[in-house]
């Protein structure tokens, strides 16, 4: 059994975490994968995403949002290119809804669409030990650049490996096929690779201020969720809702941010009121026990009014704060709603 040079043992009995500070497995059930194919399918989807993919290179990737006309967001995506086409990632609650968003305009394009979620697999090795551990067993470098992406054998399976950035800075997604799921886990299992409870690696997400599709509300727009950087392309050519998201750059802020915040006790439950000096501010999306923060971290998308400095934030009339620098909104723009 190999084990990364100085490494903790990823099934130390000690009660230490290894997403934190060592390496494990996190199952991460099925996620939505939308397959785009043929000859137009990188310009087609190019139309319709904030991300640019005209010089996307072959094993590379992207985040991107989708919106609708109104620059509402549909979905926030993973885009990697591939040599048949594209291969799109996001939360399978979302998968359905953005295949038929994209093959609605779809009309004489030499692109196919193809819902392949229940097809796939999906995990994700994650921790400060991870790109060591799966390097010792590939024997070769892994996915270096965030969504850099191969195709791999762990143990006897075929993978994709995706260098993803949603549990910190070490860590890569496992897409498998479906049927080769249980003998994949078996295999990480005797490489002595331990498994994550799930409520740890959401809170390594929720911690890290990545959005689910769940913190999404409707009438959500890109610039709300704090992946503008990450996600959005200002020097691209046209595409579905940008006139909106152009707008908003000009302008300079929105009136909404994702923000993460903390709370005294145990995490609130999904749709908890954020208040501000006792007016709504908004509404909590997703939570976890967090001691490192004194009880429990939340997402919700904040008004502007819950960022300013000096306000006083509760939920379920406990106190609450905002971690780390406010994220920036508008003191006069509204955009729409």
């Amino acid at each position: 059994m190999h084990k990364p040079t100085g490494s903790p043992s990823p099934t130390d009995p000690s009660g230490v975490d290894p997403l934190r500070i060592s390496v494990a497995w996190a199952d991460l059930g099925q996620r939505g994968v939308i397959l785009a194919t043929g000859e137009d399918a990188l310009p087609f989807v190019d139309k319709f995403t904030t991300a640019s993919l005209a010089t996307l290179a072959d094993q590379r990737g992207t985040e991107g949002f989708f919106a609708d006309a109104r620059g509402w967001v549909v979905a926030l995506a993973t885009l990697l290119r591939t040599t048949d086409g594209l291969w799109i990632d996001c939360d399978a609650e979302v998968a359905a809804t953005l295949r038929d968003h994209l093959d609605h305009y779809h009309i004489r394009e030499r692109v196919a669409f193809h819902d392949a979620s229940a097809d796939h697999a999906c995990g994700a090795i994650v921790g400060p030990h991870a790109r060591a551990w799966l390097e010792q067993r590939l024997g070769s470098a892994a996915p270096a650049g965030p969504y850099d992406h191969a195709r791999r054998r762990l143990g006897d399976v075929d993978v994709m490996i995706v260098r993803i950035e949603w549990f910190g800075p070490e860590a890569f997604l496992v897409q498998s096929a479906a049927s080769a799921g249980p003998a994949l886990r078996s295999w990480l299992a005797a490489e002595g690779l331990a498994t994550a409870p799930a409520v740890d690696v959401e809170a390594l997400r929720i911690e890290g201020r990545y959005p689910a599709a769940r913190d999404i509300p409707l009438k959500t727009l890109p610039q709300e969720l704090g992946r503008t950087a990450q996600a959005i392309s200002f020097t691209k050519g046209c595409y579905l809702g940008q006139e909106t998201v152009a707008r908003i750059d000009a302008l300079g802020h929105v009136n909404r941010a994702l923000a993460l915040i903390a709370i005294d006790g145990p995490p609130p439950p999904p749709a908890a009121e954020l208040t501000c000096d006792g007016e709504p501010a908004g509404t909590i999306t997703s939570s976890c026990a967090a001691p490192r923060l004194g009880g429990a971290a939340c997402l919700a998308i904040v008004h502007r009014r819950g960022l300013a400095a000096g306000v006083h934030l509760r939920v379920l009339d406990r106190a609450a704060r905002i971690v780390g620098a406010a994220p920036h909104a508008a003191e006069n723009q509204e955009g729409p709603r």
